[in-house]
């Protein structure tokens, strides 16, 4: 609240926040004004803004007890066409910017540079924060990832010209993980490191100690082995595994307990 020597006081209330992730924000005000010279006046705004996989998104709104009424709406950003397809980003940029296209399948939801672009449901997205002649390095944030997927590196260099367009390409595991507790027909210990074979006879995992595997890119239900060497000999044991619904998850990895695996 404030006053003036000429008798008018004025009474501001705001507040202003912003989701977890940061891409929406907000804030409102409201206020009343009482002159001593002319009539009271009230008022009333707001702003919000949406960072989209295709920009950012803007509008506000205010009016006031004289009949006055603002409203608008804005938007931010830009798109690069390239062999991959049409990818949105939230930076704006010219034809003179230094720019890097990022393809990670699956990573949808990653945060390029940890600013405002993010990888989209194709796998791609577009930064404009590079420096061109110097070593740039291009990371994702994978805190916000919105699929089940393991990225085999976080971060990639470039040295890009300037106003050209780089491609940054990292690889990707996608599927289904799991933390599995595992124990031996016999009552032993399985060996620590031993590999994790799918169906088809793929690498899915290893184990770790206590038995404890962390796998990914498992079915509904399915079938594992196991392999090892004891004594020299190639030992191995057979498990089945099933997801319940009900099953519990450390982030995206569901646990599976009391997998039993029946020694070949």
């Amino acid at each position: 609240m404030s006053s003036d020597f000429k008798g008018n006081n004025q009474l501001n209330v705001s507040s202003s926040g912003y989701s977890d992730n940061a891409r929406v924000s907000y804030s409102v005000n409201t206020g009343y004004t009482m002159n001593k010279a002319s009539k009271d006046l009230s008022y009333v705004g707001g702003y919000a803004s949406y960072e989209s996989p295709w920009g950012t998104l803007a509008g506000s709104v205010s009016a006031n007890s004289d009949n006055s009424r603002q409203v608008s709406l804005s938007t931010d950003g830009g798109f690069v066409l390239h062999s991959g397809g049409l990818t949105f980003s939230n930076d704006s940029f010219s034809d003179s910017d230094t720019l890097a296209v990022v393809q990670a399948p699956g990573a949808q939801g990653a945060r390029i540079n940890y600013g405002n672009s993010t990888i989209d449901r194709w796998g791609y997205g577009v930064t404009s924060a590079l420096s061109p002649y110097h070593e740039n390095r291009i990371a994702l944030d994978i805190n916000d990832l919105e699929n089940d997927v393991e990225l085999k590196s976080t971060s990639a260099v470039a040295v890009p010209r300037q106003g050209s367009v780089v491609f940054a390409d990292f690889e990707t595991v996608q599927g289904q993980s799991a933390i599995m507790n595992i124990t031996r027909s016999d009552g032993k210990n399985i060996p620590f490191a031993a590999d994790i074979y799918d169906e088809q006879g793929n690498v899915i995992g290893n184990v770790g100690q206590g038995g404890q595997a962390f796998v990914r890119g498992i079915e509904q239900q399915g079938n594992i082995s196991i392999k090892w060497l004891e004594e020299s000999k190639p030992v191995s044991c057979l498990a089945h595994y099933q997801q319940s619904s009900e099953a519990e998850k450390i982030a995206q990895s569901i646990i599976l307990n009391g997998i039993r695996c029946q020694i070949q």
